[in-house]
């Protein structure tokens, strides 16, 4: 059975609306405005991810013990583990359709993590929120031996022997830019609504 979808919250929304739809590629398929038990409201904002799944963000607003302000955040997908454990992967297809999207990733100023797994070939990078972002591609199809195996990891508690995956580090030319634009626009923001503040 496929996912429906998933979704993430995001403290903010311009931002995560353009990487989801301009350096990611999904289109915006739906928003779904509605108050909350709580006293806030949200929106709810629907990508397809290019096959006919969903990939969703939470807009939320005055919602009762949420903290959506930036020092405060600790990510789409945080609760305090290390960045790498909660991550959002996307299936591209092959080989072409990773380098396709590492490439995009890059031009957009986006660094970006490449891994050969086990049994899949992955790129990482996080979304303005923190929440790590994977594409893959299967590089062999799972057995049953696989699945033998799996029942017997399972159940061993031992330590695991076997070293981390090593990462091959691919550096955007255009990383610092990015970064340079982003605190532009949001010194931009601020001075705007210091502004409409001054103007009541």
């Amino acid at each position: 059975m496929a996912f429906h979808h998933v979704a993430v919250a995001s403290k903010d929304v311009k931002k995560s609306h353009k990487f989801y739809t301009e350096v990611m590629g999904f289109t915006l398929k739906k928003v779904v405005k509605r108050q909350t038990p709580e006293g806030g409201w949200t929106k709810h904002i629907f990508y397809d991810t290019g096959d006919g799944e969903l990939f969703a963000i939470w807009d939320l607003r005055g919602i009762e013990g949420v903290v959506v302000e930036a020092g405060q955040w600790q990510g789409g997908m945080g609760g305090g583990l290390p960045y790498w454990i909660n991550h959002i992967a996307f299936a591209c297809g092959d080989i072409g359709g990773l380098e396709e999207r590492k490439q995009r990733w890059l031009d957009h100023g986006y660094n970006v993590a490449e891994v050969k797994h086990e049994f899949i070939h992955s790129i990482y990078t996080r979304d303005p929120d923190g929440t790590l972002v994977e594409w893959t591609f299967d590089t062999q199809p799972l057995t049953e031996a696989d699945e033998q195996e799996a029942v017997k990891l399972l159940a061993d508690d031992t330590p695991a022997q076997v070293p981390d995956y090593e990462s091959v580090n691919h550096r955007s030319p255009y990383f610092a830019v990015r970064l340079e634009l982003e605190k532009r626009d949001a010194e931009l923001a601020a001075a705007g609504s210091s502004a409409e503040i001054n103007q009541r």
